[in-house]
């Protein structure tokens, strides 16, 4: 006779609570699925667990003998998942990895969720910093290593390459330069700008190709986390925001007024990769994780 364990288990909750309707609720189920549980249970086993009454269900004599057996088994059979998963997971190495803004969305959440289940051994810590934050923590050894910007400074760091992404620029439809199939740097010159903040790696690449083209940019709006507001301004026509192409079209599906327009500078680029402290040993489940996303997105970049 083959018992199904889930069943036992609503079996006790239900006997615990002396309720099919809070036991229902307590497990997100309807009260007819879980009718459906105790009549499965009761037919594997045989006899009938309940007697149901205008006044509700009590226990009948067999109930009461299977419910002293069942207790003692799901106690046991529970102890049993808990002390095999604790095993496992203290067997498991733990990789901190930080992430700067829209590097998670290119890698992927399902893609690091895949890595993980092709990987039982390997467990995964994410968290969201910005550029020079990542940096930092890679370097203080709060994280083992982060998808960021590349750094312009590399003396501190091992650089992995991952992605490269061009830049565009978002432009109101009712400015001139919507027309254009493309922008250089030198088109901007008297447009007021939107750029991300300086704790973005991309912001001072992007300086540099003002500074390139002759001139300062004039700069209306510095944007931090939220870039739903950098649209925003553009949406209503006060300004042009300078982004990566990959990271903007996911977004900008709601507004009626904006256009994406390529920057036309092969030098103009986003680049994005693993970065680890130099001189420190790099743990056997980083390197897999680093050599795994590498081989997926090598034709990518």
């Amino acid at each position: 006779m083959e018992i199904d364990m889930t069943s036992l288990k609503y079996f006790v909750l239900i006997c615990k609570n002396k309720s099919f309707s809070k036991t229902a609720e307590e497990l997100f189920i309807t009260q007819q699925a879980l009718s459906k549980r105790i009549q499965k249970l009761e037919k594997q086993l045989g006899t009938q667990l309940f007697e149901r009454t205008p006044r509700g269900v009590t226990l009948t004599e067999a109930g009461r003998y299977v419910l002293s057996r069942a207790e003692l088994l799901v106690k046991t059979y529970e102890e049993f998942v808990s002390d095999v998963k604790s095993k496992i997971d203290k067997e498991k190495t733990t990789i901190k990895i930080g992430f700067a803004p829209g590097t998670l969305q290119i890698l992927g959440v399902r893609a690091i969720i895949e890595f993980e289940q092709k990987n039982r051994d390997i467990h995964i810590e994410i968290a969201e910093f910005s550029d020079i934050d990542c940096e930092a923590n890679v370097l203080n050894g709060t994280l083992d290593l982060a998808l960021t910007v590349k750094p312009k400074d590399l003396s501190n760091f091992i650089y992995h390459h991952l992605i490269r992404e061009k830049l565009i620029v978002i432009v109101n439809k009712a400015n001139p330069l919507s027309d254009k199939k493309s922008v250089r740097f030198e088109d901007l010159k008297n447009e007021k700008l939107i750029l991300l903040s300086d704790t973005f790696r991309i912001q001072p690449v992007i300086l540099e190709h003002f500074e390139k083209a002759g001139f300062a940019p004039k700069v209306y709006f510095k944007s931090s986390h939220d870039l739903k507001v950098a649209y925003d301004f553009v949406e209503l026509n006060q300004g042009i925001f300078i982004f990566v192409d990959k990271l903007t079209h996911p977004h900008i599906e709601e507004y009626k007024n904006i256009k994406i327009i390529p920057i036309d500078d092969p030098t103009a680029y986003w680049d994005a990769g693993f970065i680890l402290k130099k001189g420190t040993k790099i743990s056997k489940a980083a390197k897999k994780f680093i050599d795994y996303f590498i081989e997926k997105y090598k034709n990518k970049s």
